[in-house]
């Protein structure tokens, strides 16, 4: 918009200017040639008393006189001692060459209409034997002209400017359409959907069609990078984790043998627990890549959040106990229906009150709340811990992120990632804030977005992403 209206404004800039210019020039020429007619006016006088004498001369400009009653062009003549006066006019002093005068001001007009006064005329001089021959023509034409051109460059500019500016309006709204097209679908795939495209009409190429067509292209190649990808960390987690379940049973029979050597019972449980620990991570990798795949379809139905939350409460509220937590339940006032999938549901609620469980030193106290505002239904853990610094809240959603560096705790970087899979499902959002102390996450179901939905929806494409 702002470029077209630029456009616009410098061809007006550039029209006004050719329009003054060829002003300037027009007027120039018209006055000359003013001078030029006054001058030949004289000339033809001369001539006619160089010919016949005085008295043609005298006839001659009598002629003239009454076919210029409008007081277009003057004709006067003075002899040398200034006595004898014959014309239309008359002046103060005679003179040669050319002079511009003013009716009324530099010259009186003999039986002129009212009006005329204040007129300029192009006069000119001519010495003869006699005395003076004085011509001159009237400059009314020229101002006529003016206005004429003034009107016409003032119409025709301002209909040229109104129809630039309407189609720099139309082009540019055309443009804020297809940009605004282009961001939703970058918004969209932002968010994990892959498969969208910049669809335009090939009938108008232009720059953006050019931008889409290369934003086209580098989709179908990340497109096919992401699903390589994602491919590869599918089998192989598939194909790891048969073999460790088999290695699993395999060992449970030991545990219980009665000949093991010192020590070897303890080593063995140790082994099935980072045996367990492997199979949870690759089964939450093949979770994650079956939803984010399409192929985990949710069974959607009416979900009473308040009745799951109840539920996840009194089942983790042994766990957090253990660890020293205080973990409570504040309930919410309203219907707290949404639509979804329990188990999914339930499986991401939990993974957030365990990473607050398993983050948080003891006593900390932990909170899951319920908040209902307008159409959308809340669900928020608040914990009383370290919490997490703004600039690395978006990438704990990415997959195996951890936030200890040397990750010699327990964990795989999964929790969080396998919840942004399942709430882009849901098309719910999450944000972190701080909890003041600590970390408070938001899912929001439904409803109006708030204003922070950018940054949720960032973090949802960044456990989006492998």
């Amino acid at each position: 918009m702002r470029l077209a209206l630029t456009l616009s404004a410098l061809f007006v800039v550039s029209t006004l200017t050719a329009a003054a210019v060829s002003f300037l020039l027009l007027s120039g020429e018209l006055a000359g040639r003013h001078r030029a007619d006054a001058q030949q006016m004289a000339e033809n006088l001369a001539a006619t008393y160089q010919v016949a004498g005085l008295p043609e001369l005298h006839a001659q400009i009598a002629t003239n006189v009454i076919t210029t009653r409008d007081f277009s062009n003057l004709y006067l003549f003075i002899d040398r001692s200034g006595a004898a006066v014959f014309g239309n006019f008359s002046v103060r002093q005679p003179f040669t060459g050319s002079r511009d005068l003013v009716a009324g001001r530099d010259i009186s007009l003999v039986g002129a209409p009212p009006g005329i006064e204040g007129q300029n005329f192009a006069a000119y001089g001519l010495q003869i034997p006699a005395g003076w021959i004085l011509t001159a023509r009237n400059t009314r034409w020229i101002a006529d002209t003016r206005r004429i051109v003034i009107q016409t460059l003032a119409w025709g500019l301002g209909a040229a400017l109104a129809l630039s500016v309407l189609i720099a309006l139309w082009l540019g709204r055309r443009s804020e359409r297809r940009i605004a097209r282009l961001n939703a679908m970058l918004d969209q795939v932002a968010a994990g959907n892959m498969a969208l495209r910049f669809d335009y009409d090939p009938g108008w190429p232009d720059d953006i069609s050019r931008v889409a067509d290369a934003m086209n292209d580098m989709l179908d190649r990340l497109g096919r990078s992401v699903d390589s990808l994602r491919q590869v960390s599918t089998d192989v987690a598939h194909d790891l984790r048969t073999p460790l379940t088999r290695l699993r049973a395999r060992l449970e029979p030991l545990l219980v043998r009665d000949d093991l050597p010192e020590g070897a019972a303890q080593e063995l449980d140790l082994a099935v627990a980072e045996l367990d620990t492997l199979v949870r991570t690759f089964n939450a990798v093949l979770r994650i890549s079956q939803i984010e795949s399409g192929r985990a379809r949710p069974r959607l139905d009416a979900v009473d959040l308040r009745q799951l939350c109840a539920d996840l409460h009194e089942m983790l509220l042994p766990v957090a106990e253990d660890q020293g937590h205080r973990f409570r339940f504040a309930d919410g006032t309203g219907d707290m229906h949404v639509t979804g999938d329990r188990d999914m549901l339930a499986q991401a609620i939990t993974n957030l009150v365990e990473n607050a469980i398993r983050h948080c030193p003891d006593p900390a106290e932990i909170t899951l709340a319920l908040a209902r505002t307008g159409d959308a239904v809340e669900v928020s853990v608040a914990d009383t811990g370290p919490g997490i610094e703004a600039e690395a809240r978006d990438d704990v959603f990415r997959r195996f992120f951890r936030l200890e560096k040397s990750r010699s705790t327990e964990g795989s970087g999964l929790g969080l990632a396998l919840v942004a899979a399942i709430l882009r499902l849901h098309d719910a959002t999450i944000n972190l804030s701080d909890n003041g102390p600590g970390l408070r996450v938001t899912v929001r179901f439904g409803g109006a977005h708030p204003p922070d939905r950018a940054a949720g929806r960032d973090a949802l494409a960044a456990g989006t992403n492998l």
